[in-house]
């Protein structure tokens, strides 16, 4: 995480102090709406998505992610290579041009992003070793997801639907995946309750 004093070039006063403000801390590691805006314009939380949620979910995601990692971070490691591979994953998604524009605009070099990446990488270790087991999915629930799902979706998207018994793997990967992301959030809530964490709903508030 990049300082809390971290002053974006070419930006006015007013824009430095917004983007520096402290959003939340937790567990006194300092979260700073500049954070927020590195994650949201890189798309470098855990599941994706960082670009289309609001500023509240947007921290309350990489709260999870700070608690999840202030348990772990001795445990696992991240090498420079890891670290590395995944900048060029991130490069590849967005453009080498778009992604170094972005950095530009805030003020950054690619590297600079190593801090995120490595966090990024570390959280989805975490939950790929707690959270391994295969999760049951019963059929009745493959089912109801075809039906009021998997079918509607489909048909919104103006393609004709394939038969539950083609598609019965990619649903009950996707109900696992539900299953899991449920357990993940059930864990995180655990560790709110013995964790120390304070928003700042003065800085939250501006920045929407």
């Amino acid at each position: 995480m990049l300082s809390l004093l971290l002053l974006l070039l070419g930006r006015p006063l007013a824009g430095q102090e917004l983007l520096n403000c402290l959003v939340a801390s937790v567990d006194h590691i300092p979260v700073t709406a500049f954070d927020l805006e590195v994650l949201k314009n890189f798309e470098l939380l855990p599941g994706g998505g960082a670009g289309a949620m609001t500023v509240e979910e947007r921290l309350e995601r990489y709260i999870d992610v700070l608690l999840v990692l202030r348990l772990t971070r001795e445990q696992l490691q991240v090498s420079p290579e890891e670290i590395g591979a995944e900048l060029e994953r991130l490069k590849a998604r967005l453009g080498t041009e778009v992604l170094e524009e972005k950095c530009r605009l805030l003020g950054l070099k690619p590297e600079d992003l190593g801090s995120y990446l490595q966090d990024k990488i570390l959280f989805e270790k975490v939950i790929g070793t707690r959270f391994n087991q295969r999760l049951y999915v019963s059929l009745k629930e493959i089912e109801d997801y075809y039906q009021q799902v998997y079918l509607p979706e489909q048909k919104a998207a103006g393609r004709t639907p394939p038969e539950l018994v083609n598609v019965l793997d990619e649903i009950e990967a996707r109900l696992q995946a539900r299953r899991r992301e449920e357990r993940v959030r059930e864990w995180t809530r655990e560790l709110r309750q013995r964790a120390e964490v304070v928003v700042y709903g003065d800085c939250l508030s501006r920045i929407k």
